[in-house]
């Protein structure tokens, strides 16, 4: 695996921020809303990163009834989704790279207006060359959104010859695989067991991260 990357986009959820009590309280209030059984945490971290239309899925619920839920999900994590707050070192890590010159993105399974207005309250937004998130169609998903953020990078003249994604999730692995960039797992976030195994490698610390994306000489 090259050690030098011309981009780096950086997933959002269990990367960039601790969003599951966050997540999975939406989840859980969303299901009651419904009279839905609502499954242990265990389970529902799992749901943590992955688009909603396969988390409902995956829980079972089809048709007419799993756009309520997206919807409803949406309404819900509305009122809290600004409260998670970066992992310790992280906003120091996007703000070194940003300075050293690195183009960055994130590459996010929220929604791109969320996105923006999460990275403006955390103070992050300018760290960004690019913010990519989701869109509301349910063909929308990690692939989609990392396609996007390769290809805006891109179109602003970056180089995009030698990208990477960092991410906590089997989602983000898949995503980066099928556009064709390799993967950082990060080991801080709410991956399962065998989550990153396909991952070209991981880093179980913000400063092994740090190691591996700092240009040389910075």
């Amino acid at each position: 695996m090259s050690l030098t990357f011309s981009a780096v986009l950086f997933d959002v959820d269990g990367t960039i921020v601790n969003s599951a009590p966050v997540i999975m309280g939406a989840f859980r209030s969303t299901l009651s809303d419904f009279g839905l059984e609502i499954p242990d945490d265990q389970r529902l971290r799992t749901y943590v990163g992955p688009p909603l239309w396969y988390s409902f899925g995956d829980l079972g619920y089809s048709g007419q009834l799993r756009a309520d839920l997206v919807s409803r999900y949406r309404e819900r994590y509305m009122d809290h989704y600004l409260d998670p707050e970066p992992f310790d070192g992280v906003r120091d890590l996007l703000w070194d790279l940003h300075h050293a010159g690195v183009p960055l993105a994130t590459a996010t399974s929220k929604q791109t207006p969320m996105a923006i207005a999460q990275m403006e309250h955390l103070g992050l937004a300018d760290a960004f060359d690019v913010i990519a998130g989701a869109t509301p169609d349910p063909g929308s998903s990690k692939t989609t959104v990392i396609h996007e953020a390769v290809a805006r990078l891109g179109a602003m003249g970056a180089d995009v010859s030698h990208p990477v994604i960092v991410g906590d999730s089997i989602w983000d692995v898949r995503g980066g695989h099928e556009v064709g960039i390799p993967v950082i797992g990060v080991g801080w976030g709410y991956a399962t067991e065998d989550g990153l195994d396909d991952a070209e490698v991981v880093c179980e610390t913000v400063e092994d991260l740090r190691a591996l994306l700092m240009p040389a000489g910075c």
